[in-house]
């Protein structure tokens, strides 16, 4: 039996999984392919697993750096590190050794966990003095973990940012940011005891970490983690038909892959409480198609949330009809009791937010801090707009914005139009400075194309066409690439800033 967390009054996550071990030692905690770990397991691995970290030099408020793939190892590793009084900061591990030793750096861990260590990547941790450790590697040390008291405006972790706008940043992110968070979402009824949740998302992400590595232990339930990757897609699907899940969770993208190639007759979600659909703009047609493909209803909710609000701010009630404005935008619904939102100057603008989650800064850049959080506002260089009601609907990056005479676009007006195309797996829309002296933008709209589509030479015709028809105009020019070749995150964003400068390049 599952206890509620306000049996507790505890401030932090090491408190919180103390007593979570204390009272449900035999409720299963996590479980990923073939293994499992109650609760019980998981407190006496990753309690001897913290001890063995302090032997290795990790003092309480030094940062481990974690390039672990999604699984058991990575939940050991960020409940230990709490165990140690530590603060993790969880990267990509399948990015390229340079860049995954230039981004741990950044954060000047005292430790970096891996999986294994190949000769390229031991090549340049030591050029750059980068400590690491295989991960099975770490001494498991029974009985001699310390108390570590750990205070609530202490660093829980640090949250690397997308970098759909540049560069990743480091999050700091305290342990009152993470409980308060956490209890908001149990005080809403957006999880309870008796929930199942099932993770595809990245543990490296925000959703992943917070959701279903740190809630779970919060709220006393299992969670099934499935290996994140667009291959495992119908797993994930399968895997919650399979235990009955009732929560889970994708950016848009996931369920519009889904809905294209995963087998209905394998899947059956009448189990599902919610999936929450964020991280990108949220598209009316991928929730309908999803929907329509699985026999479900009012599953998918739309939400808004990012890193320097520790994960939620905005929530459709499970099973309330998504709203959409004139333009075809989709509700992400109001703001979680406890967070305020406004919007900076007219009706449509920058995204302010700002309570109990409101991140303590970015790592070792006090100016970019400072221009993010303004009296005691969180400006999250998104744009959108309320309704009448306080639901907020999100254009997407301020950066991203389309200009077109006078007024204001969102991508994703296009982007979801070309999606209407057979053969179309992928589009992007940027604003281009004009080589003339007009000075308007060029809209181009960046496609890439299935190879085993036919006609692939009258498909940018075909898109314009399906453009205009959708939303009254083309389109300045639509650019056919090769799969794979638009810039995204690792969690599947499009980097419009980047594609831009790409684009620039190849016209210089």
């Amino acid at each position: 039996m599952t206890h509620s967390p306000f049996d507790s009054k505890t401030e932090t996550l090491d408190e919180f999984f103390t007593w979570r071990a204390a009272v449900d030692p035999d409720a299963l905690a996590f479980a990923h392919d073939e293994e499992s770990l109650n609760y019980a397991e998981l407190y006496e691995q990753t309690s001897a697993l913290a001890a063995g970290l302090i032997r290795m030099g990790v003092r309480p408020g030094d940062r481990v750096a974690l390039l672990l793939p999604a699984g058991l190892d990575f939940v050991r590793a960020f409940w230990a590190v709490q165990r140690a009084g530590a603060v993790s900061v969880a990267f990509n591990p399948y990015t390229p050794a340079a860049t995954a030793v230039r981004r741990a750096m950044r954060v000047r861990p005292a430790l970096t966990l891996l999986e294994g260590i190949d000769e390229e990547f031991a090549r340049e941790a030591e050029s750059a003095g980068l400590r690491c450790s295989v991960f099975a590697d770490v001494p498991s040390v029974a009985g001699e973990t310390p108390p570590v008291n750990v205070d609530p405006e202490a660093f829980a972790f640090f949250q690397p940012t997308s970098g759909t706008s540049g560069e990743s940043r480091a999050v700091m992110i305290r342990q009152r940011n993470i409980m308060g968070l956490l209890r908001g979402y149990t005080e809403a009824n957006y999880i309870d005891t008796s929930d199942v949740l099932v993770s595809w998302v990245p543990p490296w992400h925000d959703l992943g970490l917070v959701r279903f590595i740190a809630g779970p232990v919060y709220n006393g339930v299992p969670c099934y983690i499935v290996t994140p990757s667009i291959q495992t897609i119908p797993q994930w699907l399968e895997t919650i038909t399979r235990v009955r899940g009732t929560i889970s969770g994708a950016p848009d993208f996931a369920y519009r892959l889904a809905a294209r190639f995963a087998d209905p007759s394998k899947i059956d979600l009448s189990s599902v409480r919610w999936m929450t659909n964020g991280g990108e703009p949220v598209r009316a047609s991928t929730i309908e198609a999803f929907e329509a493909r699985f026999g479900t209803r009012g599953i998918v909710a739309p939400g808004y949330g990012l890193a320097e609000a520790t994960l939620g701010v905005t929530f459709v009630d499970p099973g309330s009809e998504i709203r959409l404005d004139e333009r075809g935008n989709v509700s992400c619904g109001k703001p979680m009791a406890g967070i305020d939102v406004k919007i900076d100057g007219a009706e449509t603008g920058e995204i302010l937010v700002r309570g109990y989650g409101i991140f303590a800064g970015y790592f070792d850049a006090e100016e970019a801090t400072a221009e993010t959080i303004r009296d005691g506002w969180l400006h999250t260089g998104d744009i959108g707009h309320l309704d009448a009601d306080g639901e907020l609907y999100i254009l997407g990056r301020q950066r991203a914005m389309l200009k077109r005479g006078g007024a204001v676009l969102a991508p994703r007006e296009l982007e979801e139009a070309a999606h209407n195309v057979q053969g179309v797996r992928l589009a992007a829309a940027v604003g281009m400075t004009r080589m003339d002296d007009s000075m308007t933008e060029e809209i181009v709209l960046v496609i890439e194309v299935d190879p085993k589509t036919e006609q692939q030479d009258s498909i940018a015709a075909a898109v314009a066409q399906e453009v205009h028809r959708t939303i009254g105009f083309a389109p300045d020019r639509v650019v056919v690439l090769p799969p794979r070749t638009i810039p995204r995150t690792y969690n599947g964003k499009i980097r419009h800033a980047a594609l831009r400068k790409e684009l620039e390049q190849r016209s210089s």
